[in-house]
């Protein structure tokens, strides 16, 4: 079974191009980025460059896919739904264009 998460949450895949905000775990807006490419892939064919560009952790591969293992399994979980390494999961690329200095 194929799940594509931007498919669950009932959100639109973002748009390159695009600006969002992003926003802290109080809903505070912390930075303005745009997105540069978007790209929706089986988990396990993640890249270990965009692990590396994520920079979670170690940076690594390894790291990135046991974190996000993790995290999808149990958003998944709470929907009655299973973690697959089939699974689909979107990946963006974007850069932070505006970020107020405190």
């Amino acid at each position: 079974m194929n799940i594509e998460i931007d498919k669950l949450e009932n959100e639109p895949l973002p748009k390159v191009g695009a600006y969002s905000v992003v926003l802290d775990s109080n809903d505070n807006g912390v930075c303005v980025i745009q997105t540069h490419k978007v790209t929706v892939v089986p988990f396990s064919e993640v890249t270990a460059e965009h692990a590396y560009k994520e920079g979670e952790g170690d940076k690594s591969l390894d790291y990135w896919r046991e974190v996000h293992e993790k995290f999808f399994a149990e958003c998944l979980n709470e929907v009655g739904l299973k973690f697959t390494s089939d699974m689909k999961v979107v990946c963006e690329e974007f850069s932070v264009v505006f970020k107020e200095q405190v």
